[in-house]
């Protein structure tokens, strides 16, 4: 048992190692993958070119290793050209169905990755065109077997980064509850702050940009009561004060079937504020949502998230065009959040103003929004009409 221990002990680090190898269909789209992996976690551990000699070594175990079937297609058997190793301090795991088995597999967002990486590889190609263009670990046992088949020298040092990695991450305050979501930069957690209650939000390593953004956000907007406060900065943490979020209270009025109501006009113009505020100082809102304002009944409406903060073109003195509202120009350089796809105002804005983009850009009289806001309200019933009869289907098809 002892000796049982001290193995599972040495090999920690692996947890949230995993092992890519890209055949030579892929290495077109090594860029596209490393991307991926930035955007969804990942930090690279190792990333080289296979000599043959390392590609004779993992010929000889690699038929043995089962591989997660996602859109697997022609080519899937040739030898892999290129080798990643790749580290995850916030592993996502769960079983999952490959083929007919049932197989754990140690992180899901490697699947992710994959799929996105192949669904992009194959979207212009035929189905029998189709091909596997990397292959993944599914379990740290795995990892480390080809690790030592094809880079035995350098497994000291991807151990110290790994460890070095994991230590980073670790909250610096006792958790009293974890509120994270996707965790793809950072993890959100209720902790004790010094005997009080407060968020901490610890950032993955080489995602110090993003809490740079938050910190700087704090600076610009100073003068702005909805700016949630910081309480400590940290290396690789931000600690925040916390706000008890009632926004269900003031959402109204709500339309029959929706899942929430509307913004109360107030909020609206206040938002208006900020976004005029941040790009007046030549700075963009980019991923502004809904989902980052809380109401606290004593301390009012509060933003919580800037972390894609980022300077726009210029210093602009309207919100046409703004980063929160619109689509981010292709133009545009820095970072986007996984959802940058989505309409930026009538998917994310308008189930939760009611107004059309063009009546939030000016100030207006409120009677004359409310008034729209009540004509508004039969879409948003009828959207969320639709919703819920696609869901009694369901339900009734279940059972």
């Amino acid at each position: 048992m002892t000796n049982k221990h001290h193995d599972i002990e040495q090999q920690e680090w692996l947890s949230g190692v995993a092992v890519l190898l890209i055949k030579e269909r892929g290495l077109e789209y090594l860029d596209v993958l490393r991307s991926l992996l930035d955007r969804y976690g990942f930090n690279i551990l190792c990333d080289l070119p296979l000599q043959e000699v390392q590609q004779q070594a993992l010929s000889r175990c690699i038929d043995g290793v089962q591989q997660p079937s996602i859109n697997n297609g022609a080519g899937s058997s040739s030898l892999p050209v290129h080798f990643l190793v790749v580290h995850d301090v916030y592993p996502v795991r769960e079983i999952t169905s490959a083929s007919d088995t049932t197989e754990r597999v140690d992180n899901i967002r490697l699947l992710t990755v994959k799929k996105k990486l192949t669904d992009k590889a194959n979207q212009e190609r035929s189905k029998q065109e189709h091909s596997n263009l990397v292959d993944l670990t599914c379990n740290a046992g795995q990892a480390l077997q080809y690790l030592k088949n094809v880079v035995p020298h350098q497994i000291d040092i991807i151990r110290q980064t790994a460890q070095s990695y994991n230590a980073a991450f670790r909250t610096p305050y006792p958790v009293l509850a974890d509120l994270s979501k996707q965790v793809c930069r950072a993890k959100v957690e209720l902790v004790d702050f010094n005997g009080t209650e407060a968020i901490c939000k610890t950032f993955r390593p080489g995602r110090e940009r993003y809490l740079e953004r938050e910190v700087r956000a704090r600076e610009l907007g100073a003068s702005l009561p909805e700016v949630s406060r910081l309480l400590e900065v940290g290396s690789h943490y931000l600690v925040f004060e916390r706000y008890a979020n009632r926004m269900d209270r003031i959402l109204s009025p709500r339309a029959p079937f929706s899942l929430h109501g509307l913004l109360p006009i107030w909020t609206i113009e206040r938002v208006r504020a900020v976004i005029l505020h941040y790009r007046r100082l030549g700075y963009e809102c980019i991923d502004l949502n809904p989902q980052d304002l809380i109401y606290d009944p004593c301390q009012g409406l509060k933003i919580i998230d800037f972390e894609f903060l980022q300077p726009g073109p210029n210093e602009i003195e309207t919100l046409k065009g703004n980063y929160a509202w619109y689509a981010v120009p292709s133009r545009f350089t820095g970072d986007l959040p996984l959802s940058a796809q989505q309409s930026s105002y009538g998917e994310r804005w308008f189930p939760y103003t009611g107004l059309p983009r063009s009546l939030c850009l000016n100030e207006l009289p409120r009677p004359v929004l409310a008034m729209v806001r009540s004509v508004a309200l039969v879409p948003l019933a009828l959207g969320g009409l639709r919703r819920v009869s696609w869901q009694h289907i369901q339900r009734f098809v279940r059972h």
